[in-house]
């Protein structure tokens, strides 16, 4: 006797669910809105039942009735980088304990790129929208702001003419560097920073490491700073031309733990002894940087508690409008052992 095929998912509607749930229809919805009225014993039974025919909801449809898409959207300047990626799987794991799903894109530090996926992710429906930085095309923020759903900058402390910031002072964080430095006696410090142009993250490290050089009556010497690509690479090549210059500074500070590496790796591979020739500095507490010889000192940046409370607040402002607030958090120097007096010629 011929087998009757087994009835496709697309075919499959709640009427089919009810029948082989034994309940009405208008449970079958309960169960998929999620109502605090169906008993648990009947709420499992109609998953069963959906699970053995096939039966997956119209996510679309759901959200028209509900008005909400259990979606957030989060765009960051890339997803190579261990900073963002802990910050995105925090996000991500708060979230999904809230049954939230994240959508994550990746603008290659464009803020032109940027605004496109902001566009796409609230065409797509999201509840929320999870940023970094505050710089941005003013057609993006037009965008959020007329969308009407809320929206969060992280890794950069509250600005308040781009909407709430869960973050840190990049800018304080670089003063506490220079302080460090000044205070054992480095007077001849440079810097590789990240490139400026659209993120005012590697900017206010910049500025931030310029001011309190004013402030100890001392100043970045253009033939010490450079503005790099985050990458090893770029940090070797770098390092090696000051190198074959044949005037180092005694100090350098880097805009990531990424080109701080890369300095690193350059000066064994060309004799330069750190700290005892070259004390070095990195921003972000890579895991890599407490394992390499000598440890790294560097900024420790919260990416963790960043994307959960980033996520607490979206979650709260979708359930209820509860006003999403501004949050400064710590990013303490953490020394190691890459910073000493410096050398004495």
């Amino acid at each position: 006797m011929p087998r009757t095929p087994t009835r496709k998912s697309s075919a499959t509607n709640q009427a089919d669910i009810a029948r082989a749930a034994k309940v009405s229809t208008a449970t079958v919805s309960r169960v998929l809105n999620n109502s605090p009225l169906v008993r648990e014993e009947v709420r499992a039974r109609v998953s069963r039942a959906m699970d053995r025919l096939g039966y997956f909801p119209h996510g679309a449809a759901r959200a028209l009735v509900l008005k909400r898409s259990w979606t957030i959207g989060a765009v960051v300047p890339t997803l190579d980088s261990d900073i963002f990626a802990r910050g995105i799987n925090a996000l991500m794991n708060r979230l999904r304990d809230n049954e939230y799903t994240l959508i994550v894109s990746s603008s290659d530090y464009s803020l032109e790129t940027e605004t496109k996926l902001i566009r796409r992710l609230l065409e797509r429906g999201v509840d929320g929208i999870f940023l970094v930085g505050a710089e941005r095309r003013p057609e993006a923020l037009d965008l959020l702001k007329r969308s009407g759903k809320p929206f969060i900058n992280a890794y950069i402390s509250g600005r308040s003419d781009a909407g709430p910031a869960i973050g840190f002072s990049n800018r304080e964080a670089a003063a506490a560097i220079v302080d460090h430095l000044v205070g054992l006696g480095h007077r001849r410090i440079g810097m590789f920073a990240g490139i400026t142009k659209g993120n005012d993250r590697a900017a206010e490290r910049l500025a931030g490491v310029r001011a309190r050089l004013r402030h100890h009556g001392l100043k970045l010497d253009p033939a010490w700073t450079f503005e790099l690509p985050y990458t090893v690479q770029a940090a070797r090549v770098a390092f090696g031309e000051l190198v074959q210059a044949g005037h180092l500074p005694t100090a350098i500070i880097c805009g990531n733990d990424i080109l701080a590496m890369g300095v690193l790796f350059e000066a064994a591979s060309r004799g330069v002894k750190i700290p005892r020739q070259l004390s070095l500095v990195g921003f972000d507490n890579h895991p890599m940087t407490e394992h390499v010889r000598p440890s790294l000192t560097t900024i420790d940046v919260p990416a963790d508690r960043m994307g959960e409370l980033a996520a607490d607040a979206l979650v709260a402002a979708i359930a209820d409008g509860t006003p999403i607030r501004s949050v400064v958090l710590k990013a303490p120097l953490l020394v190691r052992g890459t910073t000493a007096e410096p050398r004495r010629d």
